[in-house]
């Protein structure tokens, strides 16, 4: 049963009151329920400040910790009692068991979210059931602060109103992050700069606001979530994206708004430009890393597949720049500010101080930080950093305690990383054991005697996986014959040099050699029944890229797996944990066991062996009470298993979010547990700095604000709203991102589904829709650019094509298909009026003609486009003389090639501004001829079109019209395939790809730097005419995986190729047109080195928006290709030698 209504509120009050009165004072019990703070000597004299205070002001229910009380910590069900003297030895004391959940409710919150009704809460207690603010997750209710927080930073000039969110849509869209958990923000600010940062969070202090900061949203434990005020990194322009790179790239100072992935093309490119020898790239190696970014980065201590414990965020940030909740900004690197700080902050600096002093005379408890850092660990804050650090350097201290503590003590604005090499030379093996022990005794024995670079560990689940990839199969002897307990270690070596390399491979041979006990082979003897005796032999190293990608590509595939066969209306959760590697395959067996036991017959582990760290793949539904006390039996059993039994760390590099929160005691003792609480004292003592994330009083956290997958539609029922996707997506500035899309989708749904709604629902649903129609339809590209970055391989374009086509009327596809079979008069017809308007652009100039075209875009809806100077002219009349239009006209069918110049090339030539002469179908047929091929034109090109017009407004049946009739003429003039097609649009030749009945047809049809790369580069002699140019690949051509050869031929061309970064213009056919702002948006990173004047790309339509946000000429590649390129003298002796 679900109910709306329950409300939590009071839960703390209840856990704060009975805490107190168990310790037997009855002024405590009074000082409960008043908020007022009680004293405690031993921590104010340590602090070097007066305990926070407690009370209505901020609502901060911790107050002075209530163990300082003589209380232990209190856990529903758990016992409450005075602590002992101190222990000789740290004590990781067991978190009390939460109280039953049988026959609670199911809450569900206004925007979906679900939550057990709370147990033993009394009606009469300050709170319960009011629209008091508390400062815990869903008590933080509007008392007038918030209006008051977002009028002063309006007023005093801190943020403008457009960069202020508080409409239905996007706040509910940015109400997620990673995990499974939803809180909606009530604002979200997007701050583009440090100085704004300093200027707001000394008010948000002074009015008790929490703010929450948020930098791509990919982080998995729900720290990137608020129901306040989520600040997140504004990506306009250069917002917070500036960098340095220093000391031949052994250095790169990095602000938080540059993706990971991003930051190392940056040091690859910087090795290229100034011809370094070597190459390097940051530590941290997430998942995630072409996703998420360095904000997120650094405040989760990222690691990843083969950084380790080493070369973690942790261990090779050399500098910070942050910024404290006082609006106080630190840079480690500048000594000046470092002197600056220690007199103004000299009470915060001794209090460090005095903490790793007290620490560090511990040697229990030194000895007990020390052991749990020497693996992965990410639960609770980064204490390492008072051991690590000389009592005496509190700045030092202060730095690496930024690291993992999730934007709960400052926030981060700029970082310098020591970098890392990046060595040249891989190769990887992929080995079958009999059992997971094995495997993991394997990783072991390889970490302490080789120098493999990784080591991933797969189970008999992921191996089920693998067994329907062919090449998989193929590659690894006895895949598809695995005994019930078999498992496999992906092992990876890399070296400086092809020598180095070899070394280290002999390495592991030689030690899987040494150790017979190690049993290679997909079953328990060895493989003898299904292959013979197996040995380290029969799974040799490759390094051959096409085939060890297979195997990383199949890792990377594993998440997909479980994601696309997990039931609709239920969640994917990665859990992530680690143990010493010795320990790593007993456990490995318990949480199969456990999985087992609980029912979760889906569940995967797989992990970096090397490090003792695994991920646990699983589903989980919230639709019940039943499944909800399900989860949290299996989290208290697994906290049992990792953290109690192994002594391992319940977050390994995840960060511990809310998601293990109420765990962190238990893995660390109490002893720790306080530390971290005395940290979070003197950083953030009034505690509005992402307040429940890491140290949270409830013990139930874990398990509320849950967040609900209801089914919405088939193309993205599977979305796992990771938010991979969104550093792809064109409009992810503007307006909604393609997570965003399906999360807003869905709440529609939902809302649509319920029987009956409230009055509130209605209001919801009603403001969602009509939004819904710019923020999520009107300014979507619909490009599929997010399909390539998404796990599970979702087109959110599809769904909103999909949505388009079902708000299509009849009326407006009657018109189109009108268009569709008169296109012939469209294709004479618009090279005409685009030179009116061009001859219009000269006598009246840029400015009218913009200003006009601007207002009949508002008048017609954005029906009609906008202009702007680097709109085309006509193009000129394709010229057919010495074409064929047909395969019987030539003698030589194998020296011919039918070229389809399409619609946009036929219609529309260079810009007024371009210093260029001709069209880009002239560029081709004289590159054709130089080549020495009989060029096939067919009969009818003028009507012909691929349908993309149509397709993506909507119009399915005119749409498909075109491109069946396009088909048609092809396959007849092609011979069925066998004369080899090119067309010179890189998104035509994929939308006729996509939409080929017949795909073996596909083959013969060629984009054309494809086109070029396999058959003209024996044929024509390359100079390199260009300097220096930009190239942008469109996303077509990136789809179809061009993207290599692309750079490639430029570079033919060019001394200096510059890419211009961008996944997608946004110009999708007309609609960057009709809404610039798509396009303004999308390229707002645009990176045109200084001195660049030519640009180059394959699709006319992408180059006329490029070279109106870029300030520089964007035309065909063809033009380039055509004027590098002569014949080579041979080229006649090559007639007939098809490829």
């Amino acid at each position: 049963m679900v109910s709306s209504n329950a409300s939590s509120a009071g839960y703390h009050y209840f856990t704060r009151w009975a805490r107190l009165v168990a310790a037997g004072s009855k002024q405590a019990t009074k000082t409960a329920l008043s908020g007022e703070s009680v004293a405690s000597p031993s921590l104010a004299s340590t602090a070097g400040r007066p305990l926070p205070h407690v009370g209505p002001k901020h609502g901060w229910l911790r107050g002075s910790r209530f163990s300082q009380l003589g209380v232990r910590h209190f856990a529903a069900g758990g016992v409450v009692e005075p602590n002992p003297e101190p222990e000789a030895e740290p004590v990781v004391r067991r978190r009390g068991k939460a109280k039953k959940t049988a026959g609670r409710e199911l809450v569900e919150d206004l925007y979906g979210a679900l939550s057990l009704e709370p147990a033993g809460v009394d009606a009469s207690l300050p709170g319960a059931g009011g629209n008091v603010f508390v400062n815990v997750d869903g008590q933080r209710h509007e008392d007038g602060r918030y209006r008051t927080f977002i009028s002063k930073i309006k007023s005093e000039g801190i943020v403008p109103e457009n960069r202020i969110v508080s409409d239905p849509v996007r706040t509910f869209a940015y109400g997620t992050d990673a995990s499974f958990y939803r809180l909606n923000p009530k604002y979200v600010v997007k701050v583009s700069n440090e100085d704004e940062v300093r200027r707001l969070l000394p008010i948000a202090r002074d009015l008790g606001v929490p703010v929450t900061f948020r930098a791509a949203g990919t982080s998995l434990s729900g720290q990137a979530i608020t129901d306040s005020v989520l600040v997140k990194l504004s990506h306009g322009g250069r917002a917070f994206r500036s960098y340095k790179i220093e000391n031949d790239g052994k250095e790169i100072m990095v602000e938080p708004g540059l993706i990971g992935g991003e930051v190392n093309r940056l040091l690859a490119r910087y090795k290229h430009l100034h011809k370094k020898p070597d190459q390097y790239k940051i530590g941290p190696d997430p998942a995630s890393i072409d996703s998420c970014m360095i904000g997120g980065i650094v405040s989760n201590n990222s690691s990843g597949m083969c950084c380790g414990v080493a070369k973690n965020s942790y261990h090779t940030v050399k500098n910070l720049r942050v910024v404290l909740v006082d609006g106080t900004v630190l840079d480690t690197s500048d000594p000046s500010s470092v002197e600056s700080f220690k007199k103004t902050h000299a009470s915060l600096l001794k209090s460090v101080s005095d903490l790793a002093r007290r620490v560090q005379a511990d040697t229990a408890l030194t000895a007990h930080i020390k052991k749990k850092f020497a693996i992965k660990c990410t639960t609770g804050y980064s204490i390492n950093a008072l051991v690590d650090a000389p009592v005496d350097d509190p700045i030092e201290i202060l730095k690496k305690l930024m690291i993992g503590s999730e934007g709960t003590l400052a926030f981060v604005s700029r970082v310098t990383f020591e970098t890392v090499p990046e060595y040249p030379d891989k190769a990887s093996a992929f080995i079958l054991f009999p059992d997971i022990e094995i495997a993991c005794e394997a990783a072991s024995k390889l970490r302490a005697s080789t120098e493999v670079s990784a080591v991933e560990l797969f189970d008999r689940a992921s191996l089920r996986g693998f067994e329907e990839d062919d090449e998989m199969v193929r590659l690894v002897k006895g895949l598809n014959d695995c005994g019930p307990t078999a498992a496999s270690l992906l092992i990876e070596c890399a070296g400086e040099t092809d020598a180095a390399l070899d070394e280290r491979i002999n390495d592991v041979v030689n030690l899987f050699k040494q150790y017979p006990c190690l049993t290679i082979g997909p079953t328990s003897d060895g493989g003898k029944q299904a292959k013979g005796q197996l040995s380290v032999d029969d799974y040799p190293f490759t390094k051959k890229a096409d085939e060890y990608s297979v195997y990383w590509n199949a890792r990377k595939g594993l998440i997909p797996i479980v994601g696309s066969e997990r039931q609709t209306g239920t969640s994917m959760l990665i859990e992530d944990v680690a143990c010493s590697v010795e320990n790593l395959g007993k456990m490995s067996k318990d949480l199969i066991a456990m999985f087992e036991k609980y029912d979760y017959n889906d569940a995967t582990l797989f992990g970096h062996a090397l490090e003792g760290n695994l991920h646990l793949v699983f589903s989980q539904g919230f639709r019940s009470a039943a499944e909800i006390e399900r989860f949290d039996a299996m989290m208290q059993e697994m906290a049992d298993i990792v953290a109690d039994k192994y002594k391992g760390s319940m977050k390994a590099e995840h960060g511990t979010g809310r998601n293990v929160a109420p765990f962190v005691e238990m893995e660390w003792g109490t002893r720790a547990y306080e530390l971290m609480w005395e940290l979070k004292r003197i950083f953030d003592p009034d505690n509005v700095l992402n307040p429940g994330v890491i140290l949270n009083e409830d013990p139930e956290v874990h398990m509320k604000s849950l967040k609900q997958s209801p089914p919405a539609h088939d193309i993205v029922n599977k979305c796992i709203e990771c938010g991979f996707c969104e550093s792809n997506c064109p409009s992810r500035d503007l307006t909604l991102t393609p997570r965003q899309r399906i999360t807003v989708y869905r709440e529609i749904s939902r809302l649509k589904a319920k029987p009956a709604r409230t009055a509130v629902e209605e209001e919801r649903l009603v403001q969602m829709t009509e939004a819904f129609d710019y923020y999520g339809n009107a300014t979507c590209a619909a490009d599929g650019m997010c399909q390539e970055k998404c796990p599970v391989k979702i087109n959110t374009g599809e769904l909103i094509k999909s949505l388009r086509a079902e708000e299509m009327s009849d009326k407006a596809n009657a018109s189109a298909m009108l268009v569709a079979k008169n296109f012939g008069f469209v294709n004479a017809t618009v090279p005409t009026l685009l030179n009116t308007v061009n001859v219009a652009h000269g006598v009246l100039g840029a400015s009218m003609l913009e200003s006009v075209s601007k207002l009949l875009n508002k008048w017609t809806g954005s029906f009609m486009p906008v202009w702007n100077k680097h709109m085309p002219k006509g193009a000129a009349k394709l010229n057919r003389e010495g074409c064929m239009s047909s395969p019987e006209e030539t003698d030589n069918a194998r020296n011919s090639v039918v070229y389809l110049p399409s619609c946009v090339t036929r219609m529309m030539g260079p810009s007024r501004l371009d210093s260029v002469e001709g069209s880009n179908h002239e560029m081709m047929l004289s590159i054709l001829r130089k080549a020495g091929y009989n060029v096939i034109i067919p009969d009818g090109i003028d009507s012909a079109c691929c349908g993309m017009i149509f397709d993506s407004r909507g119009n399915n049946a005119a749409a498909n019209y075109k491109a069946q009739d396009l088909e048609s003429t092809l396959k007849e003039v092609s011979l069925g395939g066998r004369i080899p097609i090119i067309c010179d649009t890189s998104p035509c030749t994929q939308t006729i790809k996509n939409k080929l009945q017949d795909k073996m047809l596909g083959f013969s049809l060629y984009e054309p730097v494809e086109f070029i790369n396999h058959f003209l580069t024996d044929r024509l002699e390359f100079s390199k005419v260009k300097s220096d140019v930009a190239i942008h690949v469109p996303c077509s051509s990136k789809k179809m995986g061009v993207e290599t050869s692309f750079r490639k031929l430029a570079s033919l061309c060019a001394e200096n190729v510059h890419e211009s970064g961008i996944p997608c213009c946004g110009m999708a056919g007309d609609r960057g047109m009709r809404y610039t702002e798509l396009t303004e948006s999308s390229l707002q990173h645009l990176d045109i080195p200084e001195g660049c004047c030519d640009g180059y790309s394959t699709s006319r339509t992408c180059e006329m928006s490029l070279s109106n946000q870029s300030g520089i000429n964007f035309r065909g590649l063809l033009y380039l290709v055509d004027e590098a390129t002569r014949p080579k003298a041979d080229t006649g002796k090559q007639k007939g030698l098809h490829k």
